[in-house]
């Protein structure tokens, strides 16, 4: 009985996880926070098992009139839409898989839409909120499919890394390579402790840029702490908190 019940409400829990999930993802943004995953294959391995689960279910019991179910279908597409942004922009840039997660949001996005069409709306509901979700779907999979090539365009690399002595900030140098048009160096600061530990990831706290300098200086580049609260770069002396409170 119970498992008759979760087929019949598929939709429901598919609306309630991408819901959930992109919920998540906008407040570590709200927050200044960037989520790194302990394992990413496996992660989105299990976000995309549950997605087909519910999909499956909710389809092969379509012919079900729940009125619960059919009003959370009428907005999955929007829900997985939701999702779908706040992931790219909320994971980490080094932490996401370009094709993982183009693959993983056509996904998302088009269970949602079978869910929805699927689903017992009234037809001249369905057929607008149709054309709608039909419209927004198609710019969004072209951007999608834009992305492929142009993902890696303008990306950062860390090319070095070193922990203050009582190891409470973490300097970055990074290399932003865009291509042709050349790039910049930048030296980013995260503060540690302000990091959150959680099962399947980590919240690492946004970092700060305390300099920005021209293409290709990161490989004479030098750093070096004197203190938790002094650096020096390039023999140059920053004060962090003054840097950071700027």
């Amino acid at each position: 009985m119970k498992t008759k019940i979760m087929v019949k409400l598929s939709s429901v829990a598919l609306a309630v996880f991408l819901l959930a999930a992109g919920g998540f993802y906008l407040l570590t943004m709200l927050l200044e926070y960037t989520f790194v995953p302990f394992n990413t294959a496996m992660l989105n391995g299990s976000i995309t098992v549950l997605i087909l689960a519910f999909t499956f279910g909710g389809i092969r019991n379509r012919n079900e009139k729940i009125k619960l179910s059919n009003g959370f279908s009428m907005f999955l597409p929007l829900i997985a839409i939701f999702f779908v942004i706040t992931k790219r922009t909320a994971v980490g840039t080094k932490e996401i898989n370009t094709h993982l997660y183009i693959t993983q949001s056509y996904l998302a996005l088009i269970c949602s839409m079978l869910m929805f069409l699927s689903s017992k709306v009234a037809k001249a509901v369905k057929f607008g909120l149709g054309l709608v979700y039909s419209f927004l779907f198609m710019m969004i999979f072209f951007i999608l499919f834009i992305s492929i090539f142009f993902f890696d365009f303008g990306s950062n690399t860390v090319v070095k890394s070193e922990l203050s002595p009582n190891s409470i900030y973490l300097v970055e140098i990074i290399d932003n390579s865009q291509g042709a048009l050349g790039g910049n160096t930048f030296v980013n600061v995260t503060r540690q402790s302000q990091n959150i530990n959680l099962f399947v990831g980590e919240l690492k706290k946004s970092p700060e840029r305390i300099y920005t300098g021209r293409w290709g200086e990161f490989e004479t580049m030098t750093l070096r702490w004197e203190t938790d609260e002094i650096l020096y770069i390039n023999e140059k002396k920053y004060v962090i908190q003054d840097v950071l409170a700027k």
